[in-house]
Formats: C-alpha cells, sequence, structure tokens
C-alpha cells in the first residue's frame, strides 16, 4: 500500500477546525484573531502544575528558540508553535528534495502535504514534551509528576496547533504561527521598556521608566548605561539602531530589467532582494542548536549528571541551577550563544566559536534553501520564460537568464545569510529588546499584515474585485 493513502486515512481521525460556512467580515475576523492572541497570551502567563520553579523559569530561557518558537520556559507555552515549526520544516525539506514526492500545486498532493505535516507535528509535539519532561529543563520531577506535566505540555501544544488552523482556515487573519512570534517580540520590548517592576539596584526594569526615576531622583544615567541581562541605555540605542538597519535592509532591492517577449514596449524589472533568503537560514541554524542543546541535556542528566565521563563530556557539561541546566562545555556551550556583551567578553573563545558555527551553519543552509526552496537561478528563469518574459539584448533561453541571475543570486545568498547570522549573534551581545532575529521577524511579520489588511480592506470596498480574485 501507498503511504499517501494512509497519511490520508489516518488524517480522517484527526481533529480538526471546520472552515466557517461564509466569507467572514474584516471585523469578525479581526475579533477572532484578537481572542487567538489573547488566549495565547493568558497561556504564556499561566504555570505548569508540578513544576516548583517554574516561576522562575518563565520567560529565562536564554536560547534564540524562545523567540522563533514564541515559547516561555515552565508555561503552558513551553514547546510553543516549536512542534509546528519543525515539522513544517522537516517536510518543507523532503518534499523540495524530493524525497517526497509531492507536486503543491495540485489540489490532491497540497491536501496529503497538510494531513502529513498534522501528523508530524503530533509526533514531534509527543517527542518533545517527553524530552523536556526527563531531560530536566523543567527541574527533576518524579515519575508522576513527570506524566503530569508531560500530559500538560501535550495538551497546551495541541490546543496551540488548532488555533493556528483557526486561524488559517479564514477564521482569522495571516498565520498564527506569524501572529504568535510577533506578539512575543512585541511584549518583550513592552516589558523591557515599560515593566514597573523594581530591580535591587533600586530602579524599574523598564528602561523608560527607569530613566524617568532617574532623571526625578537626581541620579546619574550612568548607572543604567549597562545594566547586564536587564534592560539599559546600551540596549535601547542598540535596539533602535538595529530596527533602523532592518527596515533599510528589508527595502534595498536589485532591479533586473525584463520585457515581455510578444508586447513590445512592455518593460518592466524583476526585484531580487538584498536579504535574499531573509531568516530562513537563522532559522535552520537555531532548530540545529536547539536540538542539540535538548539532546544533550537529556543525555547529561540520565547519563552524566556528575560530568564524569570523557566521551560525554564532549557533548556537553552542564550545571544544575534554579533556572534549569547551564552549559559549562562540550557541544551545547558552543552552540548556546553567551548571551551578554559582558560573558562574551569573559569567555571571547566561546563568544568567537558560537560566532563562526553560527555563520558557517547560515551560509550552508542558505546555500540548500535557494536549491530546494524554488529560489535557485534556474528556478527563477524558468517562471520568468514560463511568464513570457526575457531579459533586453540577450536571447530567450532559460540556461542564458539563469547565468545572469547566479551574478546577483548567489552573492546576494551568501551576504544575506551573513547579515541575518550577525544581527542574531549581537543582538544577544549588546541586549537588543527582543533579540537581533526578533526584531528582524516581527518587521517582517507586520508588514505582511499591513499588506493583508490592505488587501482585505479593498475587498470590502470593491466586492467585484473579491469574486474576480475568487474570493467571494
Amino acid at each position: 500500500m501507498s503511504w499517501k493513502p494512509v497519511a490520508e486515512k489516518l488524517a480522517r481521525y484527526l481533529p480538526e477546525v471546520r472552515k466557517p460556512l461564509r466569507r467572514l467580515g474584516l471585523g469578525e475576523r479581526l475579533a477572532w484573531t484578537a481572542i487567538v492572541l489573547i488566549l495565547y497570551t493568558l497561556m504564556g502567563h499561566t504555570m505548569l502544575y508540578g513544576v516548583p520553579q517554574a516561576s522562575r523559569l518563565a520567560g529565562q530561557s536564554p536560547l534564540i528558540m524562545s523567540i522563533i518558537f514564541a515559547q516561555r520556559m515552565g508555561t503552558l507555552t513551553t514547546l510553543g508553535i516549536g512542534p509546528i515549526v519543525t515539522a513544517g520544516l522537516i517536510l518543507q525539506l523532503l518534499v523540495g528534495a524530493q524525497l517526497i514526492k509531492l507536486d503543491l500545486s495540485k489540489p490532491e498532493d497540497r491536501a496529503t502535504f497538510t494531513a502529513m505535516n498534522k501528523l508530524l507535528t503530533i509526533i514531534v509535539i509527543l517527542v518533545e514534551a517527553a524530552v523536556f519532561t526527563v531531560s530536566g529543563m523543567l527541574g527533576r520531577l518524579g515519575p508522576e509528576t513527570q506524566l503530569i506535566v508531560f500530559v500538560q505540555l501535550v495538551a497546551a501544544t495541541m490546543l496551540i496547533v488548532f488555533m493556528d488552523e483557526l486561524i488559517q482556515k479564514g477564521w482569522g487573519l495571516g498565520s498564527g504561527v506569524s501572529l504568535f512570534i510577533a506578539a512575543g517580540v512585541a511584549e518583550a520590548i513592552f516589558t523591557n521598556l515599560f515593566s514597573p517592576i523594581m530591580l535591587p539596584d533600586g530602579y524599574y526594569q523598564g528602561i523608560i521608566l527607569a530613566l524617568v526615576q532617574a532623571g526625578f531622583k537626581g541620579g546619574t544615567f550612568g548607572d543604567l548605561l549597562y545594566r547586564g541581562r536587564f534592560p539599559d541605555v546600551m540596549g535601547l540605542i542598540a535596539t533602535t539602531a538595529l530596527l533602523i538597519l532592518i527596515i533599510y535592509l528589508e527595502s534595498l532591492r536589485i532591479e533586473v530589467p525584463i520585457q515581455h517577449a510578444r508586447i513590445s514596449g512592455y518593460v518592466a524589472r524583476y526585484p531580487i532582494k538584498f536579504l535574499y533568503v531573509s531568516n530562513i537560514p537563522v532559522i535552520f541554524a537555531s532548530v540545529v542548536f536547539t536540538n542539540i542543546y535538548f539532546f544533550s541535556t537529556m543525555i547529561w542528566s540520565r547519563l552524566n549528571p556528575a560530568n564524569q565521563n570523557p566521551m560525554l563530556n564532549l557533548i556537553g557539561t552542564f550545571n544544575a541551577t534554579q533556572y534549569g541546566p547551564v552549559p559549562l562545555g562540550g557541544l551545547a556551550y558552543y552552540v548556546t550563544s553567551p548571551g551578554t556583551i559582558a560573558n562574551a567578553v569573559t569567555d571571547p573563545i566561546r563568544a568567537i566559536v558560537y560566532s563562526l558555527i553560527m555563520i558557517g551553519f547560515c551560509i550552508v543552509f542558505a546555500k540548500f534553501w535557494v536549491e530546494v526552496g524554488g529560489l535557485s537561478p534556474y528556478h527563477v528563469a524558468d517562471q520568468l520564460v514560463k511568464a513570457g518574459m526575457q531579459i533586453p539584448g540577450f536571447r530567450r533561453a532559460p540556461s542564458i537568464i539563469a547565468r545572469l541571475l547566479q551574478r546577483y543570486i548567489k552573492v546576494l545568498t551568501i551576504l544575506g545569510a551573513v547579515i541575518v547570522a550577525l544581527i542574531a549573534i549581537f543582538g544577544d551581545y549588546f541586549n537588543v529588546y527582543g533579540g537581533g532575529i526578533g526584531i528582524l521577524l516581527m518587521t517582517g511579520i507586520l508588514y505582511q499584515y499591513y499588506e493583508l489588511l490592505i488587501r482585505e480592506r479593498m475587498l470590502e470596498m470593491y466586492p467585484l474585485l473579491g469574486r474576480m480574485l475568487g474570493e467571494s
């Protein structure tokens, strides 16, 4: 029996969110989007039952995945959207590499892809929930408590899957995954700016409130210039500068002149983004780094808790703290960001090795994604030829157009990968609010929502346009 019918048959028994019977208005979809967002935010502040140090673990994850996976350690969103993103990336890579034969332009194959994606997501949920429960990342738990925590993680993450599905099925706007990422980064930025929590140094946690407080108290603003892992003036300056830089980089394009092969006088330009592969490489690299960290933690907690096994020490050595395992050496240590500029200066070898590994992985994944993601010069050239376009002054052949495009795409692929890697690295080092890659992700997501809102508004104002586009 072929695997396709098996996947489709299994998918029939999985619960799903039904599409609305009619196309909802923009106001209704915004309301559903807001409800889902509020529910996810509340889950991110609801501690797991049975984890004694949950209040300390919440929000303390040093990994970049807390941004990409919109997770808060110790809460119902401990796994966040990690299983959804991981399953989707794995399946996309398998399909792009032709290891799984699916033509996503066909409705039946798209349905099969969706069914397989949901099945794989559930498998990843079960695996990750088990890893978090038994690895010691949530503290040392007894057998009964482990079962309780495992059930909570599975149930909460399945609810997140359904909320994402609800958004995508037409009840809300955009994608639940994108919405949760943007909301998590925005919440982190807002907290760093306006949190009223009083810190041991006598100032508020929020840097804006702390600056106002310093002004009224007649204190020196130098006290707020650097505060370690807490919001400070250096982080405020770095966040503002990085936001401006990202907006500028996102707007950069290399425009290749094209014209229609049969309609004389029709001249246009094909834009190639400067950040050609966007943030995909750093997401892939972060997935690899996090899986190394997770599984090395599990191996350490079960087989090497005293850090006395020389072979296992190569994978990772840890120190058990109230905040969970902290890497001390091995591979896990060097694929984890130092976190702050002070830590980077204290251990420059770790900072340099981490940076080089991140940049190297981003370049490799960028090249791989260009090939399997339909972004290679040949794929682009083939699409232009099929659309009846050609580059002025050159013969209308995919091989010739691909050779011309390769001059730009090859350079931009590597350069873009290095830039997004540096954004992620220095975003951590200079205490950027929400993380460097978080700012990059949020900027792109908010721009997509801006375009989506304009499109939805246009469809409401001009119903005929919606019927022409098949949106009614």
